[in-house]
């Protein structure tokens, strides 16, 4: 199994189908745009996901209070819904598994708007369900920066300190891809280490992306061990740079 040209053969796809949509209207209606480029996300990721975890878009809400609109919305589908009607759905915190925004293309100035947007989710989401995993991500089809290390500086500054507004996973176009690490890749005894790793993946960042939801948001984490789900060669070859998290 070929799983760097899988990677790449998902990046290739994605570039494929993204722009399909504007082929064919140009550019008369920029929101239809947006919200194809969304489901050819939602599509990839549902292809893989295990039975229990379903692939929406919509909203998580409390009794006081109620997310941004959310682009690609996984949620364990054992717990019950507050309303659903096709991918459209209101889901409670609890059984939030993954909020992530889909981007078209992103400058520096526009990625930490979205960021903050994010992590404002996130540090809702978190706080009203203790000890239920998230996987929070921004992807972005393509990016106009030129220096991507601005984005890595922008991950960290929406954090503010506060671990619930960790944004852990960004694709940035098809090669640069931002991981965060509560442990050291490159330690065996898995000692804490709450840092982002920026690397350059070439062509692969997409399926760095979802392979990485699809680890993290699945109750079986024995997907996390099976090398079928990542290249053999340690993405820590290709890293370009780290950030540290600092608690406020």
């Amino acid at each position: 199994m070929d799983i760097e040209e899988y990677f790449r053969s998902l990046s290739d796809e994605c570039s494929t189908l993204k722009n399909r949509v504007r082929m064919l209207i140009e550019d008369h209606h920029w929101p239809t745009d947006g919200e194809w480029k969304e489901s050819v996300l939602r599509n990839m990721i549902r292809r893989s996901s295990p039975e229990n975890l379903t692939i929406g878009r919509g909203f998580v809400v409390d009794h006081d209070r109620c997310s941004t609109q959310i682009d690609v919305l996984v949620y364990d589908n054992s717990f019950p819904v507050i309303y659903r009607e096709g991918d459209l759905v209101f889901v409670t915190p609890s059984s939030c598994r993954a909020i992530i925004e889909v981007k078209s293309n992103l400058s520096a100035a526009q990625f930490g708007a979205a960021a903050v947007r994010l992590a404002d989710d996130a540090e809702f989401i978190r706080t009203r369900s203790i000890g239920c995993p998230l996987f929070t991500g921004l992807f972005s089809y393509a990016i106009s920066a030129q220096n991507v290390n601005r984005y890595l500086q922008e991950v960290h500054a929406v954090s503010n300190g506060n671990y619930l507004r960790i944004i852990d996973h960004v694709a940035l176009g098809e090669s640069s891809f931002i991981k965060y690490w509560h442990t050291n890749p490159d330690d065996t005894n898995k000692a804490p280490y709450d840092h982002w790793h920026l690397y350059h993946l070439e062509q692969m960042s997409f399926g760095y992306f979802i392979h990485n939801l699809l680890a993290e948001s699945s109750s079986d984490l024995t997907a996390k061990r099976e090398p079928a789900w990542f290249p053999p060669q340690t993405k820590e070859a290709f890293l370009l740079e780290s950030l540290q998290f600092e608690h406020a």
